[in-house]
């Protein structure tokens, strides 16, 4: 293997200083100071990349020393401003993580349930942050079965368990605040926005009107849903030279990045949380790309890359930075 350009600065120990400086210089950039939603906003940019480190490091998804995952996570959520606020958005993302680190702890294990009973738990609460979460307990459920071989008949109802935990608590706390009626709220939520494909490119790039996209979040969608297409076809043209256990995780990723690429898709009006579990889940195959390819044109996708980030980062700070001003 030739070693280039990305497979240098995936190798490099100065990377990922390098890009927590960077993420916390974007982070300042739209309000020129940090307040308290953006403290914890950035706290857990930083805890979703560690949860993100300790899953690599403990599945092994590399073949080689790297730490390009976390920073582009790092990097790309800096890029996106809606994630740089303490919200649903950013809580969604790390529920998430800590959701894969605990579904991959399942592969292969006899007694499995008390890792799935807290993977669907996370689900479940990550659920009133972005619903769409609770529609991934379904495709969770067939990983378990196919890729990680854990399913049993007391791992499923320990995942129905988990998912119904939250609801259940959050049942009683309306019945003895006496709002019972709120108790559909977080479920049903993800019916507000209707599954349409309705893209406004008449309105100005800092206006969003009627949940339709705005430039800025059609360029960064179509930005990040690309890279996740071309990561998942290098990946699957070659999987045969990862380890059995890594593969059956990378296909787990592969098959939620086409997921939530599709809904997505069909419903715009849940952008920002839909896109922030994409981030999460399309990083590790976006680092698996640049760090084992080795040819000139990975390199020059990389550069485009680059400058494709750049341009996603002007376009949503600068629209950012536009409407404080």
């Amino acid at each position: 293997m030739k070693i280039r350009l990305q497979n240098k600065i995936a190798r490099s120990e100065a990377t990922l200083p390098t890009c927590i400086a960077i993420a916390a210089m974007l982070w300042w950039l739209p309000r020129r100071s940090f307040f308290l939603p953006e403290v914890l906003g950035f706290g857990f940019c930083l805890l979703t990349a560690y949860i993100i480190m300790e899953t690599n490091t403990r599945q092994h998804l590399f073949r080689i020393r790297t730490q390009l995952t976390i920073c582009t996570w790092l990097i790309f959520s800096a890029c996106l401003s809606f994630m740089h606020s303490w919200g649903e958005p950013i809580v969604a993302a790390a529920l998430l993580s800590v959701a894969h680190m605990l579904l991959f702890r399942c592969y292969q294990q006899n007694r499995p349930e008390a890792f799935v009973f807290h993977t669907f738990l996370m689900l479940s609460i990550g659920s009133f942050a972005a619903p769409t979460m609770l529609l991934m307990a379904i495709p969770f459920f067939i990983y378990l079965a196919s890729f990680l071989r854990a399913l049993t008949w007391k791992s499923f109802w320990a995942g129905i368990l988990g998912l119904v935990t939250p609801y259940w608590c959050f049942a009683v706390w309306c019945f003895m605040t006496e709002s019972i009626g709120t108790l559909s709220l977080p479920l049903f939520k993800w019916q507000e926005g209707k599954f349409l494909i309705n893209y406004d490119f008449s309105s100005p790039l800092w206006v969003q009107l009627d949940g339709r996209l705005s430039f800025p979040e059609l360029f960064s969608a179509a930005f990040i849903i690309l890279l996740g297409i071309v990561s998942s076809i290098h990946f699957l043209r070659t999987s045969f030279d990862d380890k059995i256990h890594a593969r059956m995780i990378l296909y787990i990723y592969v098959a939620q990045t086409f997921l939530l690429s599709a809904f997505l898709i069909l419903q715009p009006s849940s952008y920002e949380t839909t896109m922030a579990l994409l981030v999460v889940n399309v990083c590790p195959l976006i680092a698996h790309y640049f760090s084992l390819s080795d040819s000139l044109w990975t390199t020059a996708f990389f550069l485009l890359t680059l400058l494709l980030t750049v341009t996603m980062s002007a376009l949503n700070l600068w629209m950012t930075s536009f409407s404080i001003s």
